[in-house]
């Protein structure tokens, strides 16, 4: 069955038609504190992440997730938090908290890229690695009835596939 996924930030003005739709990514989660990556996540315009998750009622296939990060300053705050334990656990709880208080689907990580400062964000040889942990962290803080996806490039440049292969349901390339 093809999968239709829309990414919906929250500078969008139209609500998107999910009759059309199987996913819809909403973005942006982004770190309380991205110089250090403490403080787990946030979200801007909650209201409007409400609107969309309402869209279920429509089509209660709909499966809403919350995507975290996104290129430049928007995933800052990842390379720090994946290489300690106790920011990697603060953060896996918060997309828990955020999962049940907005009645979401699941997680998408969009990490552009892990050793990568390309886009001006702090990065570390580990981050390859340490993605691979926080894919596992993430997967077991929301269980196995919510999805885990991630949004990276074709090349695996930056990514170990066979290493978070058992914790992600799917990859946007």
């Amino acid at each position: 069955t093809p999968m239709i996924i829309a990414y919906y930030t929250e500078n969008s003005s139209a609500i998107p038609d999910p009759a059309c739709l199987t996913h819809i990514n909403y973005a942006h989660g982004r770190f309380v504190d991205k110089e250090t990556g403490e403080g787990g996540i946030w979200i801007e315009k909650p209201e409007l992440l409400e609107k969309v998750v309402a869209l279920k009622h429509k089509k209660p296939s709909l499966k809403v997730l919350l995507m975290i990060g996104g290129w430049g300053d928007k995933a800052d705050g990842f390379s720090m938090m994946a290489r300690d334990a106790k920011k990697r656990t603060q953060f896996c709880q918060s997309c828990k908290e955020h999962i049940d208080n907005y009645g979401l689907d699941g997680i998408d990580i969009d990490w552009e890229y892990p050793t990568s400062n390309a886009a001006g964000i702090s990065a570390s040889p580990d981050d390859k690695d340490n993605f691979t942990l926080l894919m596992r962290d993430i997967r077991e803080a929301i269980g196995k009835d919510k999805l885990l996806t991630l949004a990276t490039v074709c090349s695996a440049r930056y990514i170990d596939f066979p290493g978070i292969m058992p914790y992600v349901d799917f990859v946007n390339i």
